[in-house]
């Protein structure tokens, strides 16, 4: 059975982590369709994924207090007019693209060495 992915009705964010597969901020950054993830694309990730600001903190290699969460993980998820409005790393997103079972490590091995 093929599975197609659901999206917010009137809204672009998926509403799955199944749903993130086909947006092109799940592709390998090499790919030529690739484009950085959004504010409200991250904060989504992080929400479907069941994390809070520490564990994404912690999966990725960031600083947090145990107390407020984390400021960089804050800064990735705020509105991009915002001051404090961070792009996050391509690292970073593709980790927690992993470990939500999104995308997999060959997906991007694949694509960046191709006939390997």
């Amino acid at each position: 059975m093929e599975t197609v992915p659901i999206y917010d009705v009137g809204g672009s964010l998926p509403v799955s982590l199944e749903a993130f597969r086909n947006r092109p901020c799940a592709l390998p950054f090499s790919h030529a369709a690739y484009v950085p993830p959004t504010p409200e694309e991250v904060d989504r990730l992080i929400d479907l994924a069941g994390w809070s600001q520490n564990v994404t903190a912690k999966l990725v290699g960031v600083a947090y207090n145990p107390k407020k969460g984390s400021s960089t993980v804050r800064k990735w998820k705020a509105a991009v007019e915002k001051d404090d409005s961070r792009e996050i790393p391509y690292s970073a997103w593709r980790l927690m693209l992993i470990y939500a079972g999104v995308v997999s490590v060959s997906d991007g091995l694949d694509a960046a060495l191709p006939g390997v």
